[in-house]
């Protein structure tokens, strides 16, 4: 993230696709070495997107440990923190200016452009968002975030096989993500009518979930549970 763990409510919506769209940041690590700061960027989780017809998807801030460290110049790293600011605020147009700055001296940073993905999905453009989380990818194979969201946008247009795919390949990176387990279970459920995996997943997201403290279960989480344990008998 720094893309931004938009969690938002999970909600399901039976009809379309869930994206977890709005963002609450974690900025992993940032290192000050004189003037330059140590930028790590990775997104945790929805970013903004995510699960049936995008209710409400996760966004975030993640700095897989594997990666070695980026040195943003100060200037940079305020700049991008400022786009993260106006992307909460949904202030779309001046955050995109700001990251394509950040990304025209920092091509190899993954997450301004899991950032502009999200602002390019946030504007209906998937294919723009799709080119973006695909670049995330390629600076950094184990950005999972940039899997959850095209997983989601994949669904979106009916690519089920595909959509499975990408959660399988974000699940390999980050396999507590809640985000990607309740994506995974959304799917399995509505689309693919894999009732046994659906239960699973939906588990083990209340597991992650409450692992995080959450203060109590997701009571409709828990309700689908029930029900598809008993439609599955």
């Amino acid at each position: 993230m720094i893309a931004i763990f938009n969690s938002i409510s999970l909600l399901r919506v039976r009809m379309s696709s869930v994206h977890i769209t709005l963002f609450t940041r974690i900025v992993n690590q940032l290192f000050v070495l004189k003037h330059w700061f140590v930028l790590i960027a990775a997104f945790l989780m929805s970013a903004c997107s995510g699960v049936a017809t995008k209710p409400a998807e996760n966004i975030q801030v993640i700095v897989p440990q594997s990666i070695a460290p980026k040195i943003v110049d100060a200037v940079s790293l305020k700049e991008y923190h400022r786009a993260i600011t106006l992307i909460d605020n949904g202030q779309f147009a001046e955050a995109d200016s700001l990251l394509i700055k950040v990304v025209d001296k920092y091509p190899d940073l993954a997450a301004p452009l899991y950032n502009l993905g999200v602002i390019s999905e946030s504007q209906k453009d998937l294919n723009g968002a799709i080119g973006f989380y695909n670049r995330a990818i390629e600076v950094d194979k184990r950005y999972y975030l940039a899997y959850n969201n095209l997983g989601v946008i994949a669904r979106s247009q009916g690519e089920f096989d595909q959509a499975l795919n990408y959660y399988r390949n974000g699940l390999s990176i980050a396999p507590d993500n809640p985000e990607l387990h309740y994506n995974m279970a959304v799917l399995n459920e509505l689309y693919l009518h894999d009732y046994k995996k659906a239960i699973d997943h939906y588990e083990r997201y209340l597991a992650t979930v409450n692992e995080n403290g959450a203060d109590s279960p997701d009571k409709n989480v828990v309700s689908w549970i029930k029900d598809l344990k008993r439609r599955s008998r």
